[in-house]
């Protein structure tokens, strides 16, 4: 049948299957396509013969972006490593907590409380450099761990163990922790910024 004829008698129809409806066109060739023979590829459609080419190219692969190892997410860093530190340091002058480790020992509850805040935000804060994650909800969640360490060791120098006084590594905790929480804020706000000025 002339393709002149097929056209005129209600509308287009398929290349293939001359007795069915064309539905779209082939993006590869231009063909008309029935139903049967047009193809959805990544956001085309293409018949069976313009097929084989898009089915055989690779997607580039996505390229992970690495955060800036700068400002506020680098203080950020800095100072759950500092508060990491600290907690590997004794927390109190003699007794319980003396020794190296001090705030994982059974010194006090505030003090564990602090050590499991550090180690939680030394990994998240890992985690998000190894993902390339820009999410504003990574820098919440590491204002909030921050605000723990310095508040939980706050706590655990003015409620010290019995009998003892306090020492060095909750002092250094308290203030990697405020900032830490000063950093993520920061980072946080930066970020918003950024993404008003984008739209």
């Amino acid at each position: 049948m002339p393709v002149d004829e097929r056209t005129t008698r209600g509308g287009e129809r398929c290349d293939q299957h001359p007795t069915r409806s064309a539905v779209a066109t082939c993006d590869g060739c231009g063909r008309p396509l029935c139903l049967w023979c047009a193809i959805p590829v990544r956001g085309r459609v293409l018949g069976t013969e313009c097929l084989p080419e898009p089915l055989t190219e690779r997607p580039s692969p996505r390229t992970r972006r690495r955060l800036p190892l700068a400002g506020p997410n680098l203080l950020t860093g800095a100072a759950f490593g500092l508060a990491l530190l600290a907690t590997t340091l004794p927390w109190s002058r003699f007794g319980v907590g003396s020794g190296m480790f001090g705030a994982w020992g059974r010194t006090s509850t505030w003090a564990l409380l602090a050590a499991l805040a550090t180690l939680i935000g030394a990994t998240a804060w890992v985690a998000r450099q190894v993902l390339g994650d820009e999410r504003p909800a990574f820098d919440v969640a590491l204002a909030i761990l921050g605000a723990i360490v310095a508040l939980a060791s706050a706590l655990a120098i003015w409620h010290p163990p019995a009998f003892t006084r306090v020492w060095v590594g909750p002092w250094i905790a308290a203030l990697a922790g405020l900032v830490a929480c000063a950093a993520s804020t920061a980072g946080l706000r930066r970020a918003r910024a950024a993404r008003l000025v984008r739209v």
